[in-house]
C-alpha cells in the first residue's frame, strides 16, 4: 500500500497525478489528510470543517473504491485522517485527488464547488436522502457546528 499525503502533491495536476499513481504500481493507497486548518480563535468552527471536508473527500474516494477504510483522529488532537482505498481505475483516483487537493491548497472555483458539493452532500446524509461511508465523520462536524 502506498502513503499519499495531498500536500505532497498540491501543485500537481489529475494528468501529473495520474503519472505519480502508475509509478507507484499500486492500486492500493493510504491517503493522509492533515489537519493543518486551526483557527484559534474559534477551534470548535476549525474542527467542524476539519471534519465536514474529510467527510466529503473521503466519501468521494469511497465512491471510486472497490475496498475503503478511514481513521477517524480524536478531534481534540491534530493526528491527520487517513482513508484506505484500493481502486480499479487510477485516472479516476487521479481525478478525485486533484479535486480534494484543490480544494484543501486553492483559493479557486475548484474549491468553491467542493465545498458547494460539500454542503449538499452534508444536508442530505443527515437528511436521509443518501448514504454516507464517512457517517462518524459527518457526526463529529454535526456535533462541533453548534459549539
Amino acid at each position: 500500500m502506498t502513503s499519499i499525503n495531498i500536500h505532497d502533491l498540491k501543485n500537481y495536476n489529475a494528468k501529473l497525478i495520474a503519472e505519480y499513481l502508475f509509478q507507484q504500481n499500486d492500486n492500493a493507497f493510504e491517503i493522509v489528510i492533515p489537519r493543518d486548518q486551526y483557527d484559534d480563535e474559534d477551534i470548535n468552527f476549525s474542527i467542524f470543517w476539519q471534519y465536514y471536508t474529510a467527510a466529503y473527500a473521503g466519501q468521494k474516494l469511497f465512491n471510486i473504491s472497490t475496498s475503503f477504510a478511514s481513521y477517524i483522529p480524536c478531534p481534540e488532537k491534530k493526528n491527520p485522517f487517513r482513508f484506505e482505498v484500493e481502486v480499479p481505475d487510477i485516472h479516476r483516483l487521479a481525478a478525485v485527488l486533484a479535486f480534494i487537493i484543490t480544494s484543501y491548497d486553492t483559493n479557486d472555483d475548484s474549491m468553491i464547488r467542493f465545498n458547494q458539493e460539500a454542503a449538499v452532500y452534508f444536508s442530505e446524509a443527515f437528511e436521509g436522502k443518501t448514504d454516507s461511508e464517512t457517517w462518524s465523520l459527518l457526526h463529529i462536524a454535526n456535533k462541533y457546528l453548534g459549539k
